[in-house]
C-alpha cells in the first residue's frame, strides 16, 4: 500500500464527487455521503480500490433508497440460547458447508447457522455449476490460487460425496484472423497458469466437437479440465456428510448482532438465542460485510451483482453444445461491466445460458425480466444459432458477493481477533470452495495456537439412498421388488419415483419444503416444472410427516394449499 496512491485516490474521488467524504481508517479507504445514482456509488468504490489499500469501506448512501431488511425466519425462541461451541460458521452456502465438513475431520465442535430453511438457497444454487479452469484470472489473485488448488481436489471429492461430476471441458471459439497468430502464446499463457492439457482446435476439430455453433468460427481452444456439477447438490452433499461426521447445522437461525469485548466476540445474538463460540467464521455471502460490521471488523464492502440465467429443455441438447462454450468474434459481443457468460450442458442433460451481470443495491432481489431473457437469447444465438426460445423451461437470478477489489477475502479479522472471513466469494467460488475450507481450518489452528486432533471416525464418503437413473434394469427390478415405492413414478418428466422422494425426506439434513425435495431428487425440474407432480409430492410429504397437506410449504414462506381442511388431499 502506498500513501501516494491513497492521496491520489482520495483526490480523484472528491473531484469526481464533491459531496463525498473520503478518508482513511487504519490503512483502509472510507467513503461517506449520498449520491443519486447506484452506478456512481459503485464507480466511487472502484476508484477507491485502485489505491490498493487494505480495504474499501463504502458507506455512500443511495438518495431516496431504503434497503430492505434481511429476510429471516419468523421463528423467535430460545432453542439455542447459551449454546457453546468451538466454531460457529455463519452461512450455509458452498463455502460454509465445505468449511463445516473440513472441521469435521478433526475433534472440533463445529456448528453452522443458516438463516433459511435449507442450505444452498442463495448464490450457491443460483449459478451455472461450472468448475472453471481460471484462464481469465490473474495469477496474483486469491481467486486463481484457490481455484487451481481446488481443481485437483474436486473430482475425488465429488466421487466421495456421490455428486455427479461431468468433465465436459471448456471451449473458446474465435473468428479473428489476428488472434490466430498469437495462439501459440495463448496456449503457453494457459500453461503458465497451471492449466493442464490446453490445446488448439483447428476448424475441423472445433466442429467435430461442437457441430452446432456458428459457421463463422475459424478455430478454438479447448481446456479439458473444465467440468460441470449440480451446485446445490454439492452443497447438500457437503452438509449431509458433515452431519454424518458430527457437525451441527441450525436452520432458520440468523445472526442478528454480536457482543464484542476487547476485540473478542463473546456472543452472537440470533432469533433462536445467544450462541457463544470460541471462533466465528464469516461465510455469509452478500451479507458478509454486514456480519463483519456486527463484529466490529468491517474493512471491506460487498456491492451485490445480479445475474440472470436460463435453463432449456433436455431436447435442446441435440442442437446446442457439448462443453461449456464461449464465442468471440471480431466485432465482439461483450460490453463493459458485463459478464461474458456462455452456453453449457448441465449434469442432468439440460442446457444453461448465462449469466448476465448488473450492479444492484438489493442483496436479495431475485426477480427476472423479459428484457434480460431476450438479451441472453439474442446474445448467445450468435454463437449457437439453433437456440430456441420455445425450449426455455425456467430462468432464475442470483446475486454475487463482489468486493471492490474483485477478489476473495480469506483471512483472520483485522481488528477483531476471533473471526475469520471467507468473504467476497463470487465466481469461481463454487470451484474454489474445497481449497478455501482447508485454509480456514489452518487459520483457526493459528488462532487457537494448538495442533488439531484428527477425528478417527471421519468418513469422507456420504451414504446415499438408491437413485433409479443410476441403476441398470436388473438392479431396478430388484429394488422395486424389495420396495414397490420405487416402481411408482411421481415425476414423469424426470422419472423420479415415490421411493426416492420418501428416502430424501429421511436423509441427514431435514427437508421441509417441496422445493427442498426438488433440489435433492429433481422432482419438478422437468418440462412441466412440477405442474403434474407437485400435488403428489405434497401428499407424500404430508403422509411421511403426519400432517395435513395444507401444512406443506413450497419455499418455506407460505403453504401451497389454502383452506381449513385438517385431512389434506385424499
Amino acid at each position: 500500500m502506498s500513501l501516494h496512491n491513497l492521496k491520489r485516490a482520495i483526490m480523484q474521488i472528491t473531484r469526481a464527487y464533491p459531496s463525498i467524504e473520503a478518508t482513511t481508517k487504519d490503512g483502509c479507504l472510507l467513503l461517506r455521503g449520498e449520491l443519486d445514482s447506484w452506478d456512481d456509488i459503485v464507480r466511487a468504490g472502484y476508484m477507491a480500490a485502485e489505491a490498493k489499500s487494505e480495504g474499501v469501506i463504502n458507506e455512500i448512501r443511495l438518495k431516496g433508497y431504503r434497503e430492505m431488511p434481511m429476510r429471516i425466519s419468523p421463528i423467535s425462541d430460545k432453542a439455542y440460547d447459551e449454546l457453546k461451541c468451538d466454531v460457529l460458521i455463519i452461512g450455509g452456502g458452498v463455502i460454509g458447508s465445505a468449511i463445516l465438513r473440513e472441521f469435521c475431520k478433526y475433534e472440533i465442535d463445529a456448528v453452522l447457522i443458516e438463516k433459511e430453511n435449507d442450505v444452498a438457497l442463495h448464490a450457491s444454487s443460483r449459478n451455472d455449476g461450472c468448475i472453471h479452469v481460471g484462464i481469465d484470472l490473474s495469477n496474483k489473485s486469491m481467486k486463481h490460487r484457490y481455484l487451481r488448488r481446488a481443481v485437483g481436489i474436486y473430482e475425488s471429492l465429488a466421487r466421495d460425496l456421490g455428486v455427479d461430476y461431468h468433465k465436459v471441458g471448456q471451449t473458446l471459439a474465435f473468428t479473428s484472423k489476428k488472434m490466430r497468430l498469437i495462439m501459440p502464446l495463448f496456449i503457453a499463457y494457459a500453461k503458465g497458469k497451471g492449466i493442464v492439457g490446453t490445446r488448439f482446435l483447428s476448424r475441423k476439430e472445433l466442429f467435430e466437437r461442437e457441430p452446432n455453433i456458428n459457421p463463422e468460427a475459424r478455430y478454438g481452444v479447448f481446456f479439458p479440465e473444465g467440468a460441470v456439477i449440480s451446485p446445490y447438490n454439492m452443497v447438500i452433499a457437503l452438509a449431509e456428510n458433515a452431519l454424518e461426521n458430527g457437525g451441527r447445522i441450525l436452520l432458520e437461525t440468523a445472526a442478528l448482532s454480536m457482543e464484542v469485548k476487547d476485540g473478542i466476540i463473546a456472543g452472537i445474538e440470533t432469533n433462536r438465542g445467544t450462541i457463544r463460540p470460541r471462533v466465528v467464521i464469516n461465510a455469509a455471502g452478500v451479507f458478509s460485510d454486514v456480519v463483519a460490521k456486527m463484529a466490529g471488523d468491517q474493512f471491506f464492502t460487498i456491492h451485490p451483482r445480479r445475474g440472470v440465467e436460463i435453463i432449456l429443455d433436455k431436447k435442446a441438447k441435440k442442437s446446442s453444445v457439448n462443453s461449456f462454450f464461449s464465442f468471440f468474434h471480431s466485432g465482439g459481443y461483450q460490453k463493459a461491466h458485463t459478464k461474458g457468460g456462455g452456453v453449457g450442458p448441465t449434469v442432468d442433460g439440460n442446457i444453461l445460458i448465462g449469466p448476465t451481470a448488473a450492479e444492484s443495491p438489493a442483496r436479495e432481489d431475485y426477480q427476472t425480466t423479459l428484457a434480460e431473457i431476450d438479451t441472453l437469447i439474442d446474445k448467445h444465438r450468435y454463437a449457437t444459432p439453433k437456440l430456441n426460445r420455445g425450449d426455455i423451461i425456467t430462468y432464475f437470478a442470483g446475486i454475487r458477493a463482489a468486493t471492490y477489489e474483485e477478489d476473495f477475502i480469506i483471512r483472520q479479522g483485522k481488528w477483531t481477533k476471533n473471526i475469520i472471513h471467507a468473504a467476497g466469494i463470487q465466481s469461481p467460488g463454487l470451484t474454489a470452495a474445497p481449497a478455501i475450507a482447508e485454509d480456514i481450518v489452518k487459520i483457526y489452528q493459528r488462532i487457537m495456537g494448538a495442533s488439531l486432533v484428527p477425528n478417527p471416525s471421519f468418513n469422507p464418503r456420504r451414504k446415499l439412498p438408491p437413485t433409479m437413473k443410476h441403476l441398470d434394469d436388473k438392479a431396478r427390478d430388484d429394488l422395486i421388488k424389495a420396495n414397490p415405492d420405487y416402481g411408482q413414478i411421481v415425476c414423469r418428466c424426470e422419472e423420479i419415483s415415490k421411493g426416492e422422494i420418501i428416502a430424501a425426506l429421511h436423509r441427514p439434513l431435514a427437508v421441509n419444503t417441496v422445493d427442498g425435495i426438488k433440489r435433492r431428487v429433481r422432482a419438478g425440474m422437468g418440462r412441466c416444472q412440477g405442474g403434474f407432480c407437485q400435488q403428489l409430492i405434497v401428499q407424500i410429504m404430508a403422509s411421511e410427516r403426519h400432517v395435513p397437506s395444507t401444512e406443506i410449504s413450497k419455499k418455506g414462506n407460505g403453504h401451497i394449499l389454502l383452506g381449513d381442511s385438517k385431512e389434506g388431499i385424499r
